[in-house]
């Protein structure tokens, strides 16, 4: 954090890609907070699964030789942020969202809610801007 810090007050964009799910709660929560401490006014993008997803994915990895699990999903995101003042949900998408072409047979699935959330991008600002 002492690296990205040096170069404030330029904009940060913090990217997590299949990170945050290893973690607890608790270790999600904390990182969200240190990060909108030491850098106030960074976004965070990462993607995040519903809980159905997580004991899906959890039973493949009992099938495998991977002792990795995961730990954490996404009830209700408007929940991260009440972990501290100033965390902000900027906006939020899946991958059944787009017109994208390849997925067009899938694309009658967006409209069962606990399918359309299973895996979803999350976009959030962590404060404001020191100034």
């Amino acid at each position: 954090m002492e690296a990205v810090s040096c170069h404030r007050p330029r904009p940060v964009l913090l990217l997590a890609e299949v990170v945050l799910e290893y973690l607890a709660e608790e270790q999600v929560k904390s990182l969200v907070q240190i990060l909108r401490d030491k850098l106030p006014g960074a976004e965070l993008v990462f993607d995040a699964c519903s809980p159905l997803d997580l004991r899906i994915g959890n039973l493949y990895y009992a099938r495998t030789e991977l002792s990795a699990r995961f730990r954490w999903g996404i009830t209700n995101e408007h929940r991260i942020e009440s972990w501290a003042d100033g965390v902000r949900l900027l906006d939020t998408w899946g991958w059944l969202d787009c017109p994208e072409p390849r997925l067009a047979r899938l694309r009658w699935l967006r409209h069962i809610p606990f399918i359309a959330r299973m895996v979803r991008i999350y976009h959030f600002r962590l404060g404001d801007a020191a100034g």
